[in-house]
């Protein structure tokens, strides 16, 4: 500081604290020097600082010796950040930084022991700089010893559960390689909460202790004994919930899956925090409780939640080929009301939405309610009134309404929930084709949903999966209506984490599956143009398009000589997504990059599953309230257009309010 009274050895650690922030950014050959400059005869200097910062430096290469059962890049494999690359690894980095060199060797100490070489040690490395190549050479000098198998495994001190149970739990067998992450991942936690402490942690034994010791047999077998203390069982006294300005406590209680009186569970707490998650009104990344021991045998669950805004007023902008430019405004209420309608957090959906193309050719009204709890039951009621007007190629106009019921199952598991709907319209239409017919038809149909979903998030999904199985049927076979038609949907998505930051998963994949066929239950019937399928681009404009990026909108389906999509009865898409959230809080955004396949057919007899428009690219999504959805997508399709026979190629789509 400025006044203070320097000596050389302080010169010292000014130029050593230079030294290491260059150190740590693998300059390690940055210099640093000093100069005091008299500049009055009362003894003050002014101190110049000098930085000759030098290059950075990469690895060049890793040199194992001593190692006999590994190849030396199995083992240099257990490094994460200390690796080489070849030429065509452009993406790849191989910055030496010699802190981080030292937590890899951390890391295979680590990977010795999860490949059984209980004795395996590094003896030494040495590390050689090129300073005209700018290089480092690596050689590290391990002794592995032999690989060692379990040969028995037991448990002592358990009263609760046998030990043919707790064997059961901990999957592992005697003469097995000994593998220290599985060893440690079944006996103390694991994603699936099926390890030994969860059985103890969901039965209310908090404090439950689990001891390994190992006993070695010779050179290449240990024995292992579990030495267990399973203390008290403890009991929730009271749940609170803090946090919450709009959403009510009953909305949160009733995602809970624990109670006052309970046993403690571990696995319950994390169930519950999964059904906040999906609800979307919290920021997931903060829905963490906290465990407050009240004496021996009792604990406090206060519960942690930090609201967001999840009401929307959405605003969506396309451009779809058949429609033109396309749009729509609505407004979304997430956590309505309908008592106090101007404060809201009771956890209804109320939503409006209109929808238009360019020069009339699209326009929908729709209202809809959604109350998801009855009675404080997981029985969801609601209705959806909706007139669709379309003129392109196809003239049709649908006015009608729906009656919706819904219910979450407690078996097989409570992911599982069954949807049914009752609706009737009434459809004008002014086109006739092979599919459908003209004139002033009714609809009196029903529809059945049985789905699984068990994702941790609605707008960024980082575990867990859906699946759902569709059947609607139109019954003017029975003399309802004068439209009959039989639809089946098979549904299945799923998503795993690939990489955490800061202890929440950031990278992901999802992969998508969507299958449908719709055919009439009477040979001389036809199927109302709105029940066909058609597919491309992103979905904007019309009926229930199927997105697949890299095509025009609306192109893909059994086409007419003129080019008008006449929609098919088959339909297939799979889609793989690769997704990187950016940030989570306040508002969610994630880049994305995709690759996916599908395709549309007039019949099962001509469908063909390798028959597919295949598509990639990258996009992004950004969720901004009370906005909604923002995101585009540059995809590249590889097949030729249905109509132009001309290579698809790229394509930019646009989503807003989506």
């Amino acid at each position: 500081m400025v006044g203070d009274i320097i000596s050389a050895y302080d010169e010292y650690l000014v130029r050593q604290s230079i030294k290491k922030l260059y150190t740590k950014e693998g300059l390690l050959f940055a210099k640093v020097e000093t100069k005091l400059t008299s500049i009055d005869s009362l003894n003050y200097y002014d101190m110049a600082i000098t930085v000759t910062e030098g290059f950075e430096f990469k690895v060049d290469s890793i040199d194992v010796v001593g190692n006999v059962i590994f190849t030396d890049d199995e083992i240099v494999s257990a490094f994460e950040n200390t690796k080489t690359k070849s030429w065509y690894q452009v993406w790849a980095s191989n910055k030496f930084d010699m802190s981080k060199y030292a937590e890899d060797k951390k890391k295979l100490q680590e990977w010795f022991l999860d490949k059984g070489l209980l004795d395996a040690e590094i003896l030494g490395d040495t590390v050689m700089y090129d300073e005209e190549k700018h290089t480092v050479t690596l050689q590290i000098r391990i002794s592995e010893g032999p690989r060692v198998a379990i040969r028995k495994v037991g448990f002592t001190g358990n009263t609760i559960y046998t030990e043919a149970t707790l064997l059961g739990r901990l999957h592992v067998e005697p003469g097995e390689v000994f593998n220290q992450k599985k060893f440690n991942d079944n006996l103390f936690v694991n994603q699936d909460q099926s390890d030994v402490t969860s059985l103890y942690a969901d039965n209310g034994y908090l404090g439950a202790r689990l001891d390994p010791e190992f006993t070695r047999i010779g050179k290449d077998s240990v024995d292992v004994l579990i030495r267990v203390v399973e203390g008290q069982q403890y009991t929730i006294r009271r749940v609170e919930i803090v946090g919450n300005t709009k959403t009510r406590d009953r909305v949160i209680r009733r995602e809970l899956y624990f109670r006052p009186g309970d046993y403690f569970s571990r696995s319950a707490i994390i169930r519950s925090i999964r059904g906040l998650g999906v609800l979307n009104f919290f920021n997931p990344e903060t829905l963490k409780p906290d465990i407050l021991p009240v004496d021996k045998t009792k604990v406090d669950v206060q519960m942690k939640v930090e609201e967001r805004s999840t009401d929307t007023f959405n605003a969506s902008v396309g451009f779809a080929g058949a429609f033109g430019l396309t749009g729509s405004l609505g407004i979304t209420l997430n956590n309505f009301d309908i008592s106090e309608p101007f404060r809201g957090g009771a956890g209804q959906i109320m939503s409006f939405q209109w929808e238009f193309g360019q020069a009339s050719r699209l326009q929908t009204f729709q209202v809809s309610f959604t109350e998801p709890w009855l009675f404080g039951e997981p029985t969801s009621i609601g209705f959806n009134l909706y007139d669709t007007k379309q003129n392109y190629n196809i003239s049709v106009r649908r006015t009608g309404g729906a009656i919706n019921v819904g219910r979450r199952f407690r078996f097989p598991d409570d992911f599982f929930r069954g949807d049914w709907s009752t609706s009737f319209e009434r459809i004008e239409s002014n086109t006739a084709s092979i599919f459908s017919r003209a004139g002033i038809n009714t609809s009196m149909s029903i529809s059945q949903v049985i789905s699984r979903t068990s994702y941790d998030n609605a707008v960024f999904p980082t575990s867990g999966s859906r699946f759902a199985i569709s059947l609607r049927a139109s019954l003017g076979a029975l003399g309802l209506g004068t439209t009959d038609f039989g639809k089946a949907g098979f549904t299945f998505d799923m998503v795993n984490p690939l990489l955490s930051i800061n202890g929440y998963p950031r990278l992901v994949m999802f992969l998508g599956t969507e299958l449908g066929f719709v055919d009439g239950f009477k040979q001389d019937t036809t199927i109302p143009p709105q029940e066909l399928y058609y597919m491309g681009g992103n979905g904007l404009g019309g009926f229930a398009i199927t997105p697949l990026r890299g095509y025009r909108d609306n192109s893909i389906g059994v086409l007419a000589p003129n080019g008008q999509n006449l929609g098919g009865r088959v339909q297939a898409r799979f889609v793989a997504e690769l997704r990187f959230a950016l940030a989570l809080s306040p508002f969610p955004i994630y880049l994305l990059s995709f690759a996916e396949a599908g395709n549309v057919w007039a019949n099962l007899r001509t469908a063909d599953p390798f028959g597919l428009n295949r598509a990639a690219g990258f996009g992004m999504r950004l969720l901004l309230q009370p906005i909604g959805l923002l995101g585009f997508d540059v995809g590249y399709g590889f097949d030729p257009d249905p109509f132009t026979g001309q290579t698809s190629g790229w394509r930019f789509h646009f989503q807003f309010g989506r």
